[in-house]
This record gives structure tokens, C-alpha cells and sequence, in this order.
């Protein structure tokens, strides 16, 4: 995915979660969104009083039968808070765009081989294979 050519939109939906994802469509009623991620910015482990940013996907690919699709979602206006924000950090467009590449490969455990290397306190396995 070519971040550059990609047009993000970030918006609150009715829980009042932050919400990113490619805005596929935009009607009088509702926004299309592909791939949309949930913005969760939780205080920093250590106590250090930073924060740190995490994207989470409203679905994960790894339940898909083909793991390389795109999921579109469709939200209605009059549930969601639309923002004037044009556009994002230039880190959080790397990392949405990391999480949605074609090339990743999923093996067993939900982890993509071409992801960066966590350490195991840090991986989230989705199925016990």
C-alpha cells in the first residue's frame, strides 16, 4: 500500500473511539471506510508518564479465508463525529500501511513473517496452533 496515493480519514464513532481507516466512499449518510483501525493511546508501561500509540483492526485479517482482502465498513453519519484532520503523522501512516500490506504472510499464531521482530511479552496469539 502507497501511503501517499492512500486517503485516510479519522473520525469518532458512537462509542467515542478514535478511528482511522481509507475512505473508500462518502455519502450524505454514511462513510465507507477499508481497513478500519481503532487509535488506542494507552500510558507507557514503564510509569515514565509517556504514551505509547497502538492500532488495532475492528477485524482481523487472520479470520479472513483469504488473509490478503480488504474488510469495508460502513458507518453511519449520524453515529459517528467527523474531524477536519487532513492529515496524519507520517509514522501512524506507516504503520497502517504495514498492518494492511498484501505482501505479509500469516503463519500459525496470527503473525505476519515480514512484521519487525517483538519481543514474546509483546505478541498476541489469536488461535492455540
Amino acid at each position: 500500500m502507497n501511503t501517499s496515493n492512500t486517503k485516510l480519514t479519522v473520525f469518532l464513532d458512537y462509542l467515542g473511539r478514535s478511528i482511522i481507516g481509507e475512505l473508500t466512499e462518502s455519502t450524505d449518510s454514511a462513510l465507507k471506510v477499508k481497513n478500519p483501525v481503532i487509535l488506542h493511546v494507552p500510558p507507557a508501561p514503564d510509569n515514565s508518564g509517556r504514551m505509547s500509540v497502538q492500532l488495532y483492526p475492528l477485524f482481523f485479517r487472520e479470520f479472513l479465508a483469504d488473509k490478503t482482502e480488504d474488510v469495508v465498513f460502513t458507518f453511519l453519519k449520524d453515529k459517528v463525529v467527523e474531524t477536519s484532520i487532513e492529515a496524519i503523522d507520517y509514522r501512524l501512516q506507516a504503520q497502517y500501511a504495514q498492518m494492511f500490506n498484501k505482501n505479509n504472510e500469516f503463519v500459525a499464531g496470527g503473525q505476519p513473517q515480514q512484521a519487525p521482530q517483538q519481543s514474546s511479552n509483546d505478541v498476541i496469539k489469536l488461535f492455540d496452533e
